[in-house]
């Protein structure tokens, strides 16, 4: 189906004149397709925290499968005194290129570089641009879940231009712990968790039980105070968490950061968060009228969209124990069978347990009181039940600022 370009212009044009306060959009990747794709470079450059680089290419208009990101990418940071940053590592669950710039020296101008296919790609040198420290970030309960907000101020000689991203960190467990099963019997030492078997007979900690999961955030929220008489912004909403989501089941802490920004790059955000909101939203092809301050240096006349920024970044972190909110409501994986009056032979049985070899098998631990025979006193586990790693977003990579008590 055709899509016409006339109300994204209007839209674009329309943004440009109107800006608001408080705006919000969430960044787009494009995949590959066989049109010839633009190449979009998005990046922050922060000092005093690690610098992300984004490199995707744009997607025909009406295109709304996920994008995908252009991998093996050489991504560093450059400076105008001869600097340059490590070879950026390329994060795959996050699409993303990460360099380490917690100690990035002041006294120059910095770019980011991609070269991929041959072709190099620059940013323009900029300076480092301040950020105003970060007051307060704490939580508040609603009857639907968990609101975040933060609150900060500067001098009004200060930038007036706020950003805000954040990183999400969360235990997660399974509703059973099998080690602590003491009745009855579990077929699991040949077909299913064979290293369980030492581990009950010997005690020690279960390697399926604690599990955590991570996440950044793809809505980026900016503010301006330019129009107000004092650069402060009050209690500002980043993140709502309903009550049933998993994320504050147990441990749960979040990282925000706040980033300065110049009026122009506040102008490029504000500007395309007015373009995805009348286009379609996340997976909607990043507009070729929006230009930012990068640029092809082996082909000029390559079109490349994206904009990067250079700031300093002040952190807050806060956690928050699921003892302390008044209400909860921990969300379920977890499936169980229970009642079974019939005893399969041993091929069938054999079976079922082994479709646990594959992770998005729907097969069933057998709890039995009985050796090999499933009765209705039986209880058949789904995997989720007992293993953390098949629960969403769940990995057994424990954040390193996580409290040892939580191990």
């Amino acid at each position: 189906m055709k899509r016409t370009y006339l109300p994204i212009l209007v839209l674009f044009l329309v943004s440009c004149f109107f800006p608001s306060c408080i705006e919000e959009f969430r960044l787009t990747k494009a995949d590959d397709s066989d049109f010839i794709p633009n190449m979009i470079i998005e990046g922050h450059i922060l000092s005093g925290d690690q610098s992300v680089i984004y490199v995707t290419q744009t997607v025909p208009t009406g295109t709304f499968e996920k994008p995908e990101a252009v991998l093996n990418a050489t991504v560093t940071i450059v400076g105008e005194n001869g600097y340059e940053s490590e070879k950026a590592e390329f994060e795959i669950e996050f699409d993303r290129y990460v360099i380490p710039t917690y100690d990035l020296p002041a006294n120059t101008q910095y770019a980011i570089r991609v070269e991929t296919d041959g072709e190099i790609y620059q940013s323009e040198f900029q300076t480092i641009q301040s950020s105003n420290e970060i007051d307060e970030v704490y939580y508040e309960e609603t009857g639907n879940g968990v609101n975040i907000h933060i609150s900060s101020h500067g001098q009004q000689s200060d930038t007036p231009y706020y950003m805000w991203t954040y990183e999400e960190d969360w235990e997660i467990h399974p509703e059973v712990d099998i080690t602590n099963i003491k009745h009855g019997h579990m077929e699991y030492s040949k077909y299913i968790y064979p290293e369980l078997e030492e581990i009950m007979e010997k005690g020690g900690e279960n390697p399926y039980y604690n599990c955590w999961g991570k996440n950044y955030s793809d809505l980026i929220h900016i503010y301006s105070t330019g129009n107000l008489s004092q650069n402060s912004v009050k209690e500002h909403k980043l993140i709502t968490i309903p009550l049933d989501d998993n994320r504050i089941s147990f441990l749960y802490s979040v990282q925000v950061k706040q980033i300065g920004l110049t009026e122009s790059s506040y102008r490029y955000y504000h500007t395309l968060r007015r373009y995805f909101e009348g286009s379609g939203g996340l997976f909607t092809p990043m507009p070729t009228e929006v230009k930012g301050n990068v640029k092809c240096i082996t082909r000029p006349e390559a079109k490349v969209i994206g904009l990067v920024i250079a700031s300093q970044v002040t952190t807050r972190r806060i956690f928050i124990d699921p003892e302390d909110l008044v209400q909860k409501d921990t969300p379920s994986f977890c499936k169980i069978e229970e009642g079974i009056s019939s005893s399969p032979d041993y091929a069938a049985y054999t079976k079922l347990c082994s479709r646990w070899r594959d992770k998005k098998g729907e097969g069933y631990l057998i709890w039995n009181t009985q050796y090999l025979e499933i009765d209705e006193h039986s209880l058949l586990y789904s995997r989720q039940c007992i293993d953390c790693r098949s629960i969403p977003y769940a990995t057994k990579k424990r954040p390193d600022f996580w409290p040892d008590k939580q191990k």
